[in-house]
């Protein structure tokens, strides 16, 4: 990725990474966990991740997520009820990668239902997470990872597959009546993959500019090895001050950057005021937490020049 390393100026606006509210409640507020209900509930803890486990588990289960794509999961903050709701729920999944998410599974007493889906992901998959002191960054030692690492790990395709297993093996273990009907989840959902893989690879092939610019990084594992890059318009995660968005805006046009991803858990001030200054400039949401993984990154893709 390449970043903007920019002196910050006297006159910087003060704006924390995503300062934006964390609005709009979570599913376990409105999620019944009594036994006697017609589907059983299972608990993600963000919603990319809520969509892989639906995949393989089936219709037949209930999963929510902890958090919604309209909230901000680097400013959530799990609360006590949230916790206590969660121990009721017969398994949590979780990246395990995010401030919120370390704290949930610290939380949960019965670590028996936690299911961290990285376990065994090669750790030469991580990429190095440029904003640490805002993650999590756990240290994983099934993933013998030194340092803290990337947190959108969702839209690594080359980890997803283990990512499935892990799922799929878990949700066997729990439910083994089950497992034909997990196992053949788990085999659509691998062809899925490697038909969007496909599309994608296709698609990407046809792109003429290597540069778009976006508001707070998070695409870095899906661009690795495509040879297009994403350049960060916030600062250390802050917004860029005057000055900063002069340079941002030099080189947005040194580098012929027209697509500009904007994320509506993050502030739009600075975007607007680029895409002024910028020929042909197009302005397009992007929204990280999305459910559907694959939609996501076909939208972002059809979005690229």
């Amino acid at each position: 990725m390449k970043k903007f390393f920019i002196v910050l100026a006297a006159g910087l606006i003060i704006v924390s990474c995503g300062n934006k509210t964390e609005s709009g409640k979570n599913d376990l507020k409105n999620v019944n966990f009594s036994k006697n209900q017609d589907k059983e509930t299972l608990v993600a803890s963000v919603p990319p991740l809520k969509w892989v486990v639906q995949k393989i588990a089936g219709k037949e289960y209930n999963v929510i997520s902890v958090i919604q794509p309209n909230m901000n999961h680097e400013l959530f903050e799990p609360k006590t009820d949230d916790l206590v709701r969660l121990e009721k729920s017969k398994l949590f999944f979780t990246y395990d990668a995010l401030n919120f998410e370390e704290k949930i599974t610290s939380a949960i007493n019965d670590k028996n239902k936690v299911l961290n889906v990285l376990n065994g992901i090669d750790p030469h998959l991580f990429l190095e997470d440029h904003d640490d002191d805002e993650h999590g960054g756990h240290h994983h030692d099934e993933h013998e990872h030194n340092g803290k690492f990337d947190p959108h790990v969702w839209f690594s395709l080359e980890m997803m597959p283990k990512v499935a297993e892990n799922i799929k093996n878990k949700l066997v273990e729990t439910y083994p009546n089950q497992k034909d009907k997990f196992e053949k989840n788990y085999n659509d959902f691998i062809k899925e993959l490697d038909g969007f893989k496909k599309e994608i690879s296709e698609k990407m092939s046809k792109k003429t500019k290597k540069h778009f610019m976006i508001y707070h990084p998070a695409l870095e594992y899906f661009l690795k090895g495509t040879g297009i890059e994403e350049e960060a318009i916030e600062s250390e995660g802050k917004e860029p001050s005057a000055k900063q968005i002069q340079e941002i805006i030099s080189e947005a046009k040194e580098d012929g950057i027209s697509t500009i991803l904007v994320q509506p858990q993050f502030p739009k001030q600075s975007i607007d005021i680029i895409a002024k200054e910028i020929p042909n400039a197009k302005i397009v949401t992007f929204n990280t937490d999305e459910e559907d993984v694959f939609e996501n990154l076909r939208k972002f893709v059809d979005s690229l020049q």
